[in-house]
């Protein structure tokens, strides 16, 4: 998967600007502040049809502008599909179409797949659940439609029973006939969600392990990167393959807390409450470990999932902002040497940023952009 090119009109701080890009590295070039991040945003958007910065449309609206409008082709599946993507702030209208076609509120509007980096990313080890489960959601849901129905219907059933136990809160009594049929979804929902989740966290946690022992080149034990599930049920490893056992387990154990919810208001048993753990060294990494660790424990996963779906999907576009920052140049090569199985990458630098000994002994198409106020340049190519 590739953008051949792109257009962009009233982007954040990019007011007017038609790019050609290469299927190999583009590179960005800036100080800070002058819209590098913006293009991958709106790369970003135009292949999943959403930020990974703000939920607000109008956010990405130039300043004083009535509109923002993206347009690129992007090779997907061998075939090139023309996206064009608007949104007109006073009518607070967003408009997207495919080929010409207008897509309407419920269509699936997922090209995938796509990989990013940005600094926030560090919040997966250093903030809470809810972080980290977002993440499996928004990775696992651009592969499968499944996934993402799913999650859809467990989240609706999850909010019915809050709202139900609540109200039984309040009259102080337990209705368990008119829960029973949400904890039923709940189940039905929550085990196959659970049973993805493990799935590819287990595949994503070998590659992920194996691309860290590559940046620290060395395989002692208290240098092992391992990701565990943290599941919201208790249920035995080897279980995990067995949607049966899944849901009998699910089943028993909302049971159990039922006096509990009751007296909360709210559910306390599901995959609402996953979780997992960066380990390094069997220590876990929020707590543990230093900065530039939990840095390279982030790359090594954004390198896994890139694995992952070149090897068994299609190779995917990788965005990265600001990743080299903080890096010498021999971990700067060691991290990049990790990111080739992506059909393209696109990377932000800052102008002081030393990077011509990595990205031109770069063996596939290259291309150097500098980006200053908003207006962006072509600088170099490689074919």
């Amino acid at each position: 998967m590739f953008i051949k090119d792109l257009h962009l009109v009233n982007f954040r701080n990019l007011k007017i600007e038609k790019l050609q890009f290469k299927k190999g590295l583009n590179v960005l070039q800036g100080a800070n502040g002058q819209g590098k991040s913006n293009i991958l945003e709106a790369i970003y958007h135009l292949c999943l049809g959403k930020s990974f910065r703000t939920v607000k449309e109008s956010d990405m609206v130039c300043w004083d502008k009535p509109y923002y409008f993206l347009q690129g082709n992007v090779f997907f599946q061998n075939r090139i599909f023309k996206v064009e993507v608007g949104y007109e702030v006073y009518k607070s209208r967003k408009v997207t179409k495919i080929n010409g076609r207008l897509l309407q509120k419920d269509d699936n509007f997922n090209f995938c797949p796509v990989v990013f980096f940005v600094p926030e990313d560090l919040d997966l080890i250093r903030r809470g659940p809810e972080e980290r489960r977002n993440f499996l959601d928004r990775e696992i849901g651009q592969i499968s439609f499944f996934y993402r129905d799913c999650l859809q219907r467990y989240k609706r059933a999850l909010r019915q029973k809050n709202r139900l136990l609540k109200l039984n809160r309040m009259q102080k009594k337990i209705n368990r006939e008119i829960i029973a049929p949400w904890n039923k979804q709940i189940t039905y929902f929550g085990s196959r969600i659970l049973q993805q989740r493990a799935r590819l966290l287990s595949i994503w946690g070998k590659l992920a392990s194996r691309n860290f022992t590559h940046l620290f080149e060395t395989e002692k034990d208290d240098l092992l990167l391992t990701l565990e599930y943290n599941p919201g049920i208790f249920i035995k490893t080897e279980f995990i393959d067995t949607l049966k056992e899944i849901e009998k387990e699910m089943e028993i154990q909302i049971e159990k807390a039922e006096k509990e919810e009751a007296e909360k208001g709210f559910s306390l048993v599901g995959i609402h409450k996953d979780d997992f753990t960066f380990l390094i060294g069997g220590k876990e990494t929020r707590r543990f470990a230093s900065h530039g660790q939990q840095r390279s424990a982030i790359i090594s996963l954004k390198a896994a999932q890139i694995q992952f779906y070149s090897r068994n999907y299609e190779r995917p576009i990788f965005i990265l902002d600001d990743i080299f920052s903080e890096l010498d140049e021999k971990r700067r090569k060691q991290c990049f040497s990790l990111f080739q199985e992506a059909q393209q990458i696109f990377i932000t630098v800052s102008l002081n940023e030393s990077f011509k000994n990595i990205f031109l002994e770069y063996d596939r198409p290259f291309s150097l952009f500098t980006v200053n106020e908003g207006m962006v340049e072509i600088l170099k190519e490689k074919i």
